[in-house]
């Protein structure tokens, strides 16, 4: 009993990262995971290990390099085999007998891709998207995307990080830290990941801290004044206890340049600064136990996405202003508009091994604060200014446990409960008058028990079977100053959903599968987060739902792995702006039509894709994938979109369109990415060259508008704001010598394309923004 009094006094001491609340629950959690998961761990005869492997029973043999620590800290890591661990069904496994589509990028590869930001990843994963919605970063997977752009509202592709899910859109556009692999889960993933995992998921997993003594230091300089730095050290502290810390700094001028009166430069329009440290502290108090507790913080500034520039259909009174910004790459405000983002996170992970299987809890507690400004009318007069600021906190407990000693079966049952708190400020102002000032407030807490089970019916048949229960509950009330222009609210509602799962798989031979899958997704229901012109209209939005039916073939071999799937989404109650007759009008009189945050009945998604990577010879790595994507609005007859008017050539705002037919946001026909890598020896070192090349076919961004009934004859029917197909090139050459150091040269868009990651319209005209020019920089490294 001492032994165990003095290890619960160490786990209290980590515990005062977090607010009292959480450690009140937390330690009373911890103290009786750990004190189960010892007995367990005693009570049961350990079971050995496959013959060349380590790790939990049941799990693939590897080296024990491969494996890292944690079910869903576990890398997407290559072993001399060939082998590729991912943690997506919540338990170690050979990417190849994992039935769904995964693009699994260990750190190396995103490094010779030149994939260093969030937003790169669709860059080498195909039908994958990664665009902004204004402020907003928001991922696109096979089609599968939101249209609702604001501080609160979560994306339907989750992210997590170490296994803790992120709810905000604006902090997972920081740059990629300390990362040992990225998971992409295509495809819904309703029953393991739960909500807002609608088109699938995104793992993103660090480093874990080490038992021997380790650390690395990197620096890059590139163009635009672009200085980064990294940090990170690891190692034991004493017997049973190890540590981590990584520290990432970066500052840039950025590519945006905002024009003074005269033309000449005024200012940096969108520099971004990022900075992150992320701690971690490792216990091992008994066998077969570990403890890892964090905390993060980020900052995070990058106002790329607000910087409006406006090319055409700006109304004369504006157009003629002189100074006016018309090219690429630069802009014309007043002021410089702000996206920034600060996170504190207290994280703690339980990991208890036991006879029957692995028992992991994640607990975490983040608290957010938003700051976003924006001038929207491209000119240096004080016409139009939003402010916003924002605060969310955030408390998140899951439970996993992953059961292998039932003879055949692979069995995970888990939990999660969820509470967030969100308060925003946004006010407009318009020539210098403030307008009415809104102040939100929402509530939300959900809860959710799953189960998950594989069954090897004959050496070669795998039938998996599983649900997920979830229930959600959101509040939301609001006010506004001054009082007498809207009346307040204050509402709630609840939302449950079983999202079910069913797959078989059918092992040809060794590590060749062939696979056959049904899963549903869900995305949360919500609220409409701004003011309402009545408090009637402040209507709950209905959960988004998806059916998805999912055929595929993986097979690996030593220097080669080849991956193929076909799908069909069915797609319903997607969280649409809607321009709809008044819901809240009384039967028999006149109704009005009204602008809503509401559900779009349906859509669909179909195509497939395929990869390969191969290695012909030693020191050769080639990789490349392709996907067909045919995502389509089929009974969306409501859309509301910003249209154009013929004869005086301004936008029309608030045009009720129908949208039945028309491709969906941020789904390009064809992608497809080519990339590889090449080693050879210099001087008592390896110099390695790689290079990625990535393809999109024409596409929406973000605004699948038409040009409207308003419109030439010729342009009624057809999608205004749309990006023609464009291709990417980066490349690196990078000297790794004997003793640890490193130097480098990169170059990112190599060809200088042009192309658009933002674009819309409204009052003020048509804008846009392109993605960043060649770049080109140097880098160097110590790692012992």
């Amino acid at each position: 009993m001492m032994m165990k009094d003095r290890e619960h006094m160490r786990l209290g001491r980590i515990l005062m990262m977090f607010p009292g609340s959480v450690r009140r629950h937390s330690l009373l959690a911890f103290t009786a995971l750990t004190t189960f998961g010892a007995s367990l761990a005693t009570a049961q005869t350990p079971v050995t290990p496959p013959a060349g492997g380590t790790g939990d029973v049941g799990s693939v043999p590897a080296p024990p390099a491969v494996i890292s620590s944690g079910p869903l800290a576990s890398a997407a890591a290559n072993d001399t085999a060939g082998d590729i661990i991912v943690t997506a069904q919540r338990r170690v496994e050979r990417l190849e007998n994992v039935p769904l589509s995964i693009t699994a990028l260990p750190a190396a590869t995103l490094s010779q891709a030149g994939i260093t930001r969030f937003q790169d990843l669709g860059n080498i994963s195909a039908g994958v998207q990664v665009s902004r919605g204004g402020a907003f970063t928001q991922p696109s997977i096979r089609g599968v995307t939101t249209l609702t752009t604001g501080v609160g509202y979560e994306n339907n592709v989750a992210v997590y990080i170490d296994g803790f899910y992120q709810p905000d859109t604006v902090g997972i556009n920081g740059d990629l830290v300390n990362v040992t692999d990225v998971q992409i889960l295509k495809g819904p993933q309703g029953t393991l990941y739960g909500r807002n995992a609608t088109g699938g998921a995104i793992l993103v997993n660090t480093a874990a801290p080490s038992d021997t003594f380790t650390g690395s230091v990197n620096l890059s300089y590139a163009r635009f004044d672009d200085k980064r730095a990294q940090l990170y050290l690891s190692g034991p502290i004493t017997q049973g206890v190890n540590f981590s810390v990584a520290g990432y700094t970066r500052k840039s001028d950025g590519y945006i340049r905002d024009l003074d009166a005269t033309g000449k430069k005024d200012f940096n329009a969108a520099p971004v600064k990022n900075t992150a440290i992320r701690t971690k502290l490792q216990l091992k108090p008994f066998d077969g136990v570990t403890l890892t507790a964090g905390y993060n913080h980020v900052y995070l500034l990058d106002a790329r996405g607000l910087v409006f520039t406006v090319f055409d259909n700006s109304p004369a009174s504006i157009d003629a202003l002189p100074g006016r910004a018309r090219d690429r790459n630069t802009a014309s405000a007043n002021f410089a508009p702000k996206n920034a983002l600060k996170l504190d996170e207290g994280t703690l992970k339980a990991e208890i091994t036991t006879g029957i299987g692995k028992l992991s809890s994640y607990t975490s507690y983040a608290d957010r604060t938003i700051g976003i400004r924006f001038d929207f009318d491209a000119s240096k007069l004080p016409i139009s200014r939003t402010d916003q600021n924002a605060r969310q906190k955030t408390f998140q407990q899951s439970v996993d446990y992953s059961i292998d000693a039932i003879d055949n079966v692979d069995l995970v049952i888990g939990g999660l409960y969820y509470h967030d708190k969100f308060r925003s400020n946004f006010v407009p102002t318009t020539n210098g008058v403030r307008g009415v000032q809104q102040f939100i407030n929402t509530r939300g807490t959900a809860a959710a028990a799953y189960i998950d089970a594989t069954y090897n019916i004959t050496p070669n048949l795998f039938l998996t079977g599983g649900a997920r229960y979830s229930y959600e509950r959101k509040h939301l009330d609001y006010n506004v100053i001054p009082v007498a222009a809207l009346l307040p609210v204050d509402t709630a509602a609840s939302f449950s959903s079983v999202t079910p799962r069913f797959v078989a798989r059918y092992e040809l031979a060794d590590r060749t599968n062939v696979y056959a899958s049904y899963t549903q997704g869900f995305r949360s229901g919500t609220f409409p987060l701004t003011a309402q012109v009545r408090p009637a209209l402040a209507l709950p939005v209905r959960p988004e739902k998806i059916d998805a039916y999912e055929i595929g073939f993986k097979t690996a071999d030593r220097g080669l792995r080849f991956e193929t799937a076909a799908f069909y989404y069915d797609y319903r109650n997607l969280q649409v702006g809607l321009t709809v007759p008044d819901p809240t009008c009384t039967p028999g009189a006149p109704c009005g039509i009204v602008n809503l945050i509401g559900n779009a009945r349906r859509a669909e998604s179909y195509g497939g894709e395929a990869s390969l990577s191969v290695t012909p010879v030693q020191d050769l790595n080639l990789r490349g994938s392709v996907a067909y994507t045919h995502a389509r609005y089929t009974d969306f007859a409501t859309a509301t979109g910003t249209g154009l008017n013929a004869t005086t050539q301004q936008n029309v705002p608030g045009q009720v369109q129908n949208w039945n037919g028309q491709q969906a946001a941020r789904a390009p026909t064809w992608t497809a990415n080519l990339g590889g890598d090449y080693t050879v020896p210099v001087a008592e070192g390896r110099l390695t060259f790689s290079a990625n090349a990535a393809y999109t076919s024409s596409f929406v961004i973000s605004n699948p508008s038409l040009f409207g009934a308003l419109a030439a004859p010729v342009q009624v029917g057809k999608q205004r704001f749309r990006q023609g197909a464009y291709g990417l090139l980066n490349g690196s050459a990078t000297w790794v010598g004997a003793s640890g150091l490193s130097f480098g040269v990169y170059s990112d868009n190599i060809t200088n394309t042009k192309y658009k990651v933002v674009s819309s319209g409204g009052a003020f005209g048509s804008y846009r923004q392109y993605g960043e020019p060649v770049t080109y920089g140097v880098r160097a490294g110590y790692k012992f």
